[in-house]
């Protein structure tokens, strides 16, 4: 009866590692990919484009950072470069380098940034303080954690890795290039 048994359990092995064959190999050309170097950008395109107009040379001004509206009095802007999103974060410049990740994503690979000491702001007698570098701090680690990004008219709107809804920038006319105020 034991041989018995053993020889069932071996044919029920062997039929489960042949049904599974199949999802190894795929796995292996999956995996075997190579994803560290990322597709070369046509002259003229930009990384960051999202199948609509070309972001290359636009300005920005962040509006919100997870729903929550950037106060008034601070100023958060970005130029998209070729390769990396260029501006002032509210009281440093910065530069977060970037590659294309896939068709329509990209990966934030480092942010360079000044400085500077940051100022906490009182916008109006009576009215709450703005701490710069705070939100600074948060707009810098959101931006860090971009993965896509998606232009709807004068809005540019930025989603995590998980697909959330992360930065919503404004639209910056007449102007090419963010204009640093300290």
């Amino acid at each position: 009866m034991t041989s018995e048994v053993k020889s069932v359990d071996t044919v029920e092995l062997k039929r489960r590692a042949f049904l599974f064959l199949p999802v190894v190999l795929l796995a292996e050309q999956i995996f075997a990919a190579d994803i560290s170097t990322p597709a070369p950008i046509p002259a003229g395109a930009c990384p960051l484009n999202s199948g609509g107009p070309s972001l290359l040379g636009t300005s920005w001004f962040v509006m919100s950072i997870y729903n929550n509206p950037v106060p008034k009095p601070l100023r958060m802007k970005m130029l998209v470069e070729q390769t990396a999103m260029v501006g002032l974060a509210g009281c440093n410049n910065y530069s977060a380098n970037f590659v294309q990740v896939g068709n329509r994503g990209f990966k934030v690979q480092e942010i360079i940034r000044t400085e500077n000491a940051c100022e906490v702001l009182r916008p109006e007698p009576g009215k709450p303080t703005v701490d710069v570098g705070s939100w600074e701090g948060k707009y810098l680690r959101v931006l860090r954690r971009a993965g896509s990004v998606q232009q709807l008219g004068s809005t540019l709107q930025f989603y995590d890795f998980n697909g959330k809804p992360s930065l919503v920038f404004g639209k910056i006319y007449g102007s090419r290039t963010p204009t640093p105020t300290a």
